[in-house]
């Protein structure tokens, strides 16, 4: 079975998180993933080198080797994400009219728990509650008249909350690439109307390349969910050749678990950015998937 390239990347993100521990850069700042080949459930090795260590960042390559390959390739920046105290401000937060505000429209405690796609084997450890409103804008989108000029525009959207299941589980930094993997691709999100969104029940959207840029800290307070967070993505492009297609995840705090918490005012101001997640994937059949996870299995010898 072929593994979720954002577990893959956490895996590397966890074992540089570790890497650094002792050192003053503790915090991930950024991560860049070419996936080469895909990864299998079973042993493999995280292969870590320093290439910098400044001031400010330290600058990493970390490799994940399974079966004598190496699946995928990585370059981290990592530094200290604590706010500098008494210097001129440079960030943009609420109540400020330019800061970015929570995208999803309900509070988790008012959710209602979606199925996931059947095809992802782990839907037993994970689940999510889907903003229908948002969703509800890209079939709107559908409904422009064809002789009305379109200025930028296209491309869809698509936001949940989205949760770890098991009460031990709780968000740490190399959670936030699985959750960024974690969205329905654009061709998914299409409408029938839509040649391109035929057969995608069927299809399997592997990701090329990944990057991660950290935006704060993982809440610690008991303000905040600790397995919960909100996701929002767009996609703006789906392009030949293999149906290629770009996405941006925000993944969001969350004042709650699904179905849990109660709405207090103010509430949407306190939410913060954790991370943006973009890649670049493509649309290939499953079978492909199953072949190749047939194909490059790991044996693990006693």
């Amino acid at each position: 079975m072929l593994l979720c390239e954002g577990y893959t990347l956490g895996q590397i993100v966890e074992a540089c998180t570790r890497f650094q521990s002792e050192t003053v850069h503790k915090d991930p700042i950024h991560v860049t993933a070419h996936f080469l080949r895909a990864t299998n459930v079973g042993p493999a090795e995280v292969r870590v080198s320093v290439q910098k260590i400044g001031k400010n960042f330290t600058n990493l390559l970390a490799d994940l080797v399974q079966g004598g390959h190496t699946r995928l390739t990585s370059h981290l920046i990592f530094g200290d994400l604590t706010p500098v105290p008494g210097e001129i401000p440079r960030s943009l937060a609420a109540p400020s009219p330019y800061a970015r505000r929570l995208p999803l429209h309900d509070h988790p405690s008012a959710a209602v728990r979606d199925r996931m796609r059947h095809v992802w084997r782990f839907h037993s450890l994970l689940s999510w509650s889907i903003d229908h409103t948002i969703l509800a804008c890209n079939a709107m989108r559908s409904q422009t008249r064809v002789d009305t000029e379109i200025i930028g525009g296209g491309g869809v959207e698509w936001g949940a909350w989205c949760e770890l299941t098991r009460p031990e589980d709780e968000i740490k930094p190399s959670s936030i690439p699985f959750f960024g993997d974690m969205f329905l691709n654009i061709p998914s999100l299409l409408p029938d109307s839509e040649p391109a969104s035929h057969g995608t029940l069927d299809c399997w959207f592997p990701t090329v390349t990944m990057t991660v840029e950290f935006k704060a800290r993982i809440p610690s307070s008991q303000d905040y969910a600790s397995r919960t967070v909100g996701l929002y993505s767009e996609s703006r492009f789906l392009t030949d050749p293999h149906g290629r297609h770009n996405a941006r995840v925000e993944v969001w705090t969350a004042p709650s678990a699904i179905g849990q918490g109660k709405l207090e005012a103010g509430w949407r101001d306190k939410q913060y950015c954790i991370a943006v997640v973009d890649q670049m994937a493509l649309t290939l059949p499953m079978d492909l998937n199953h072949r190749q996870g047939s194909r490059n299995k790991v044996i693990t010898k006693l």
